[in-house]
């Protein structure tokens, strides 16, 4: 048997049969369409049919060896021309109004920016970028930060319907009231948190009863038409809450309507007592149930059985990014571990800039902000396992890493407000300074809780002069005013340290002071948690410079080492147990001065023969203002002499 050559036996083949067609012709021009879409033009074997690609897709299959492939980018100016033309002719429509006209000019700036650090599967062309429009009167827009998109901005609905008149457990709301509540809400507290992506009152009303009233609670927080409406909504609300959460599964407005009330928390809200942390972490899981964290409001894989989603993608992505800075900032203030699957790759996208709508540049400077915060509480929790403090060298390192990446979300665009909430992610690092691990230097201590007390001072006067702006402190979040009370607290210990020969007094002094007028203008009611606070540091300024305070403060070390493992709020803590410690001193000496002064016992009171206690003036000042009920938080057991029972500041409030 003889073998002929595969060469021969292809000839013989060729001879009987006819050549196969190749399934793909060469061509040395692809059409129009592959090469914009960067693919491979596999053409038709008919030079009169359209290639394979064109035909599937249905599209104009042209071949043009001149045609010049689009880039993104040149879509994207052509995109920012059109939106800058509309915007002149706005402008120029708007010129014959009596309000003064504002001219858009093109910025000579360059069209992007670096909002933070670039994901590292993210080019660094695509990343935070957004065009800018110089304005040239006291009228501005704002510049559109996502890819070049366009704002989308929430404008009511021209034909939307009068608001109807409700009603929540017989108490009654007429239509021009909600129009009222939801107007205050959008133009005073929507861009702290901006979850709601609907302002018709009766859509949202039909949508979820409990986002209805929720943003009339927050509203109502400053611009309540009734003194009794405040206790009432969060009463009201507070049951409704716990409620809905027995409602699996929860929808996205429910999971809105929550993350707003853990942003303005309810006003009887003490330290231990804060409703945030069980509420961000239900939602949380209630979120991923529902994928949102996946940026697509109606993801196949998540939408089954019960969980029919047809949110849409936006509505989805916020609330998300929402979550995400809520839970985060519950568990810095409140001292504990971060809650799993936050900040993925849908928040980087957001951060990023990759998103197909307008996401504002406040809103995406927070997110980095807590992105920061939570991975320090990551390294700061694994330093812990294997340490009793935590490591001056890691919170540098960590510090270090913060100036980079606050250099760049932090650029001369960057408003007041972001440059604060900047601020406080430094001090939530350098607050880490006073609780060294053991065998730390003195000096180097020293020079480190310094620069905590600059950070502190720092956040204090930003606070003031963004009220004196945009009056921050009559809708600051809960979160911001708990980080505030952070920087008092450092200021405060400061005050009873050995370190106050290095610092000029008055000035420490004026802080702490500020201190206390920060918490009286936050406060919203009588009793609630910031006048509480403000009534507890206002005690201890005034024992600080009385002439009876402990002279064991001039041999004290700031460093608060009693609670290590509850992170930031550990400086919190240890403020609170020293002023525990401070009052009991306080009282001796009142006993002692007491003893001293008077002679005689005191007179009896309604001819019982019971003597009773007289408070010194300028020994405990202004005990009587204080609800030393906010003490039974820690299992404080003492209260200031002739205080028995303890003094109630809620008024026939629940507790």
């Amino acid at each position: 048997m003889t073998r002929r050559p595969l060469p021969l036996m292809a000839d013989a083949r060729s001879e009987t049969q006819p050549a196969p067609q190749s399934s793909r012709i060469k061509r040395n021009t692809a059409c129009t369409s592959c090469r914009d879409a960067k693919v491979r033009c596999n053409p038709s074997s008919d030079p009169e049919q359209p290639c394979l690609r064109c035909a599937k897709l249905h599209l104009t299959c042209v071949v043009d060896k001149t045609h010049k492939r689009i880039s993104r980018r040149s879509k994207l100016d052509e995109l920012v021309q059109e939106i800058q033309s509309i915007k002149e002719s706005v402008g120029s429509a708007s010129s014959n109004l009596s309000q003064p006209a504002t001219a858009i000019t093109p910025s000579t700036e360059p069209s992007t920016e670096q909002l933070g650090i670039v994901s590292p599967g993210a080019s660094s062309s695509r990343s935070r970028q957004h065009a800018t429009a110089r304005p040239v009167s006291a009228r501005a827009f704002e510049p559109p930060v996502a890819l070049n998109t366009p704002a989308t901005p929430l404008l009511p609905d021209a034909n939307s319907e009068p608001s109807l008149p409700r009603s929540l457990d017989s108490y009654p709301f007429s239509g021009d009231d909600i129009d009222y509540y939801f107007q205050k809400y959008f133009e005073c507290y929507h861009s702290y948190m901006p979850v709601v992506r609907n302002r018709d009152p009766n859509k949202c009303y039909e949508t979820c009863p409990l986002l209805f009233w929720t943003i009339i609670y927050v509203s109502s927080r400053r611009y309540a038409k009734s003194t009794s409406l405040v206790p009432f909504l969060s009463e009201e609300i507070r049951r409704q809450v716990f409620a809905a959460l027995g409602d699996i599964p929860l929808t996205i407005h429910t999971i809105n309507a929550i993350l707003l009330i853990c942003s303005w928390v309810f006003p009887r809200a003490r330290f231990t007592s804060d409703p945030s942390s069980v509420l961000s972490s239900a939602i949380a899981n209630a979120a991923l149930l529902l994928g949102i964290h996946t940026g697509r409001g109606g993801h196949p894989e998540y939408s089954h059985g019960l969980f029919q989603n047809n949110y849409t993608d936006e509505a989805a992505t916020y609330t998300w990014a929402g979550l995400n800075i809520v839970s985060q900032s519950v568990s810095s203030y409140m001292g504990l571990p971060p809650v799993g699957s936050l900040f993925n790759q849908t928040i980087q996208n957001i951060i990023d800039g990759r998103t197909p709508f307008h996401v504002p540049s406040g809103f995406r400077i927070i997110l980095e902000c807590q992105k920061f915060c939570n991975h320090v509480n990551k390294i700061v929790l694994a330093n812990l396992e294997e340490s009793s403090g935590v490591s001056a060298h890691i919170v540098q390192v960590l510090e270090d890493e913060w100036n980079i990446v606050q250099g760049m979300i932090c650029s001369e665009r960057a408003d007041d407000l972001d440059k604060f909430n900047a601020l406080l992610v430094r001090l939530e690092i350098q607050i880490f300074y006073m609780m060294p691990s053991p065998g730390y230097s003195p000096e180097s201590l020293k020079q480190h809780i310094l620069r905590a007390y600059h950070t502190a001072s720092s956040i204090l006067r930003s606070a003031q002069e963004l009220d004196e702006k945009i009056q921050f402190l009559s809708h600051i979040t809960h979160p911001q005013m708990r980080s505030l009370l952070t920087a008092g607290c450092v200021i405060f210990k400061l005050l009873r340290s050995s370190y106050m020969q290095f610092l000029d007094r008055k000035a420490t002094e004026s802080a702490a002071a500020d201190m206390v007028s920060i918490c009286q203008r936050v406060s919203i009611i009588e009793g609630d948690l910031p006048m509480r606070i403000a009534t507890l540091f206002k005690t201890f300024l005034e024992l600080y410079q009385s002439p009876v305070r402990p002279s064991t403060w001039k041999e004290e070390e700031p460093t608060a080492s009693s609670f290590p493992h509850r992170l930031g709020a550990g400086v919190t803590y240890d403020c609170l147990v020293r002023w525990k410690s401070d009052g009991t001193i306080n009282r001796a000496c009142h006993q002692q001065r007491q003893q001293q002064q008077q002679q005689t016992p005191n007179p009896p009171v309604n001819g019982t023969g019971e003597e009773t206690d007289t408070l010194l003036p300028g020994t405990v000042p202004d005990s009587l203002a204080i609800d030393w009920t906010f003490m039974d938080d820690f299992d404080w057991n003492w209260g200031p002499i002739g205080l028995n029972p303890p003094v109630n500041l809620w008024h026939g409030m629940a507790r």
